[in-house]
């Protein structure tokens, strides 16, 4: 510096010093943006951007105090101060490119309610789509197809807020696979979580589905049984097998679980979150219910370009299915099993659907028969337990017999075959059969199904 002494230079630079070092801890520390736990950290926090234009940073805690503040404003107008309800139905939809579903998981919902149980349910359809011409017009769609359940609101909208940086930047299009699959599970997180806090106070009970499911049509009655039966304790009921869908909460659980979800929302996805999060309030264990009520028929996935074949192999309504359309000889059918009586023994027996389910565990000695009319000629015996080869509820020690006597019921059985992996299918060369009988040999923890049974006359 000209014309300064040596004693002034050396203060001003130290000066200069310390004001770089100030600048560059002040970088250092507002850069930083989050850590983990501190999710008030950037709440308010206003940035001016070197053109001179204000921006609000992202953060965890500034998206949950914004999805609180919004609670039930968002909702579809006349929708907001109805009474509690027994269950909410939480449905995030976006835009596909070639194929939307969302009308028909919304067919599959509606048709399985009854007049009366409309009254007891919310359908909260979430428009998360970042693009507002999609959302509206999915809103349209939606409305001209179900305008008067819009109207009694059964079917409900919601919005994301029209907020500066409620999301944080994610809709970026290039980078690898990895990154853009990264990119859309987060906002996926997000949007589950929004709307898991604007249902909280909607219902007792709390349902996340996706848009592109289908439910059987006795769904509902099912989930009110399975609430009634299951111990009081529970935190999540799930009634699908795959992913963040049909898992059923407490109401008082959704911003809890949201608040995890947020946390959590760059490296893990809801769909192990949950679990995280009723480990967290002491269920020790998965709770599935199988049959299943839901399967998932989205082939193209919400993630442009990726396709998923995902089938839950528990679904109630593909159980239904028998392998053969078979007309087996009249029969009277009897059990000492427990009887589910939404599934009673006959189904398992007559017709190309249904089945036979009992309603607790089956014990050592447990028989199921059935008595021909008539004596028969057989040349095939096929029985399948359980939802498939060797999976789901079948019978894990068993043998199946074949009777001349007339009533059956004592021990004269002439043939007998040993169940594996729960079937049995033998090709036999037998004449003036009276009765076939289904005999457990061992108890078992799980309840029985008996899909199938197919007799093969000569």
């Amino acid at each position: 510096m000209e014309g300064c002494g040596p004693g002034i230079c050396l203060v001003v630079v130290g000066m200069v010093s310390i004001l770089q070092l100030g600048v560059v801890f002040h970088y250092l520390h507002y850069s930083s943006n989050y850590r983990p736990g501190d999710t008030q950290r950037w709440d308010n926090k206003t940035v001016t951007h070197k053109t001179g234009v204000d921006f609000v940073r992202w953060s965890k805690g500034r998206f949950l105090k914004i999805a609180e503040s919004q609670n039930r404003k968002a909702l579809a107008p006349g929708c907001q101060n109805l009474q509690t309800r027994f269950l909410t139905i939480g449905v995030p939809t976006v835009c596909r490119k070639q194929q939307q579903y969302v009308l028909t998981t919304l067919d599959s919902l509606v048709s399985g309610l009854s007049r009366g149980q409309r009254q007891e349910v919310v359908i909260v359809v979430y428009l998360a789509d970042q693009n507002e011409t999609c959302r509206r017009s999915t809103e349209t769609d939606v409305r001209q197809k179900y305008p008067s359940l819009v109207q009694s609101c059964l079917i409900r909208f919601l919005h994301p807020p029209a907020i500066s940086r409620f999301y944080p930047a994610l809709s970026k299009q290039s980078g690898t696979n990895s990154e853009k699959k990264a990119r859309w599970r987060s906002k996926q997180n997000l949007d589950f979580s929004y709307l898991l806090i604007q249902c909280q106070n909607l219902s007792t009970y709390y349902l996340q589905l996706e848009d592109d499911v289908i439910a059987v049509s006795w769904f509902y009655r099912s989930i009110k049984e399975t609430i009634k039966k299951t111990a009081s304790n529970w935190v999540c009921i799930e009634f699908i097998e795959l992913g963040f869908i049909g898992k059923l909460f407490h109401s008082s659980d959704l911003v809890p679980l949201a608040t995890m979800i947020v946390e959590w929302y760059q490296h893990t996805p809801a769909d192990d979150t949950y679990i995280e999060y009723y480990k967290k309030r002491q269920q020790k264990s998965r709770i599935l219910v199988t049959p299943t009520l839901f399967q998932h028929i989205g082939w193209h996935s919400s993630l442009d370009g990726r396709l998923q074949k995902l089938k839950d192999p528990y679904f109630e309504s593909d159980l239904e299915n028998k392998l053969f359309v078979n007309n087996n000889p009249p029969a009277n059918i009897s059990t000492t099993m427990t009887i589910d009586f939404q599934h009673p023994p006959r189904d398992c027996y007559e017709g190309s659907r249904g089945y036979f389910l009992t309603s607790e565990p089956v014990k050592d000695g447990n028989v199921f028969r059935v008595l021909f009319l008539s004596l028969q000629n057989l040349s095939r015996i096929f029985v399948q337990t359980g939802i498939s080869a060797g999976r789901g509820n079948i019978l894990e020690e068993g043998v199946l017999e074949l009777g001349k006597n007339i009533d059956c019921r004592n021990q004269s059985f002439f043939n007998v075959y040993r169940f594996h992996k729960g079937m049995v299918d033998v090709r036999i060369d037998q004449k003036d059969v009276r009765c076939i009988v289904i005999r457990v040999t061992a108890d078992q923890k799980s309840v029985l199904m008996i899909k199938e049974i197919s007799v093969f006359q000569k």
